[in-house]
């Protein structure tokens, strides 16, 4: 059985952890990231996006893929993603629990989620 893995994020002031699967999205806000979990959570570090995306890629290795930046300000869980709409430039999110996300993002970026998920989940 594998042991859950966590997402920890902690400074001389704060520390936040929560399991993987809990984390929907992550904004950036200057040097502050607010971590948005299930249920509508969220939490405000003091760290960066790129300090964050940097801290998943080595607490999380067994999630590689499943949480993906989007332009500069925006990490999501793709277990999440139900919808985007580029002419309007957002994206929604939908946790387990039925929290609605919803999401601003370049129509650069989601031209590129929205290929990089039919890519992935298409038949051929």
């Amino acid at each position: 059985m594998q042991e859950t893995e966590y997402l920890v994020i902690s400074t001389a002031t704060e520390m936040v952890r929560l399991q993987e699967n809990q984390v929907v999205c992550i904004t950036s806000d200057g040097n502050y990231s607010h971590i948005s979990a299930i249920g509508g959570e969220t939490f405000l570090v003091s760290s960066q996006l790129g300090q964050v995306e940097q801290l998943i890629g080595t607490q999380l290795p067994s999630a590689y893929g499943q949480f993906v930046r989007i332009g500069r300000g925006l990490i999501i869980n793709m277990r999440y993603l139900c919808y985007v709409n580029i002419s309007k430039q957002k994206l929604y999110l939908i946790d387990p629990t039925g929290h609605k996300y919803v999401q601003g993002a370049s129509r650069e970026a989601l031209i590129q989620l929205k290929n990089m998920t039919e890519r992935k989940y298409s038949n051929g």
